[in-house]
């Protein structure tokens, strides 16, 4: 069985979460990362959406982790719309230090809105950086020495430059800060149509006939009725993942 699919995956913990992907495309949100190296560390909330390389068969510790509901997508989507694999950077490497000193250097005391061309280059690596293995705290767990690379991470950034490609930790603290930071994204989308979807990911059966009637209910607007019809049969339930893929 191979490593990565030919589909990505985005996971979501609210039913609503997905209905709005569903009817209205990914927004953009920025989502606090901390990223460790040798000697320092990047904090900060970057801009973007995240999708998993994972096999639908493979995904059940995934679901546990980031949520019941999703949608999986056609690579060859991704690959046109700009994603691309995070760059997994081991915490003691040599690799980690290097980019983080070199940013520095260059970055240091300057706004991202007014980054000349290459040092908008140098701060975009930022943007795809993640430990290889650091602590994750989901669901009120923590686990330690988890290992990120296991998620085979994809991610979209917007190219933007009139917005705010990195906000500092330290402002972005409470709810009322990030939905401020957020409402300067609220045009941002990242588009699909439905024959770009792959999988419907729901809890449970009880809801497959809330979900027919949300893909029906935009027919004329996102779906024809063919599309409706083909897109069922693409509908899963993480039961049926935990218990039967």
């Amino acid at each position: 069985m191979p490593l990565s699919s030919n589909s990505l995956i985005h996971l979501t913990k609210k039913p609503d979460s997905l209905i709005g992907i569903l009817e209205n495309n990914f927004k953009i949100f920025y989502c606090k990362e901390t990223i460790y190296v040798k000697g320092g560390s990047i904090n900060g909330a970057f801009p973007m959406v995240s999708f998993c390389d994972i096999p639908l068969s493979e995904i059940k510790n995934h679901i546990f982790n980031y949520g019941r509901y999703g949608i999986g997508l056609r690579k060859k989507w991704a690959i046109k719309k700009g994603l691309n694999p995070v760059l997994y950077i081991e915490k003691k490497s040599d690799l980690g230090a290097d980019l983080i000193n070199t940013g520095n250097s260059m970055l240091s005391g300057k706004k991202t809105k007014k980054l000349e061309q290459n040092e908008y280059t140098i701060f975009n690596l930022f943007r795809y950086m993640k430990n290889y293995q650091c602590s994750l705290t989901r669901n009120g767990t923590t686990i330690n020495d988890y290992r990120y690379s296991d998620e085979r991470e994809w991610r979209y950034v917007p190219p933007d430059k009139d917005i705010d490609l990195m906000i500092p930790t330290a402002k972005f603290k409470d709810k009322k800060q990030k939905n401020l930071a957020n409402s300067h994204l609220k045009d941002l989308r990242l588009e699909f149509t439905p024959d770009d979807i792959t999988y419907i990911i729901i809890n449970d059966e009880s809801e497959i006939t809330k979900f027919i009637d949300v893909l029906r209910n935009t027919k004329g607007k996102k779906y024809t009725h063919q599309q409706v019809e083909r897109l069922i049969t693409r509908i899963f339930t993480t039961t049926q993942i935990e218990t039967d893929i």
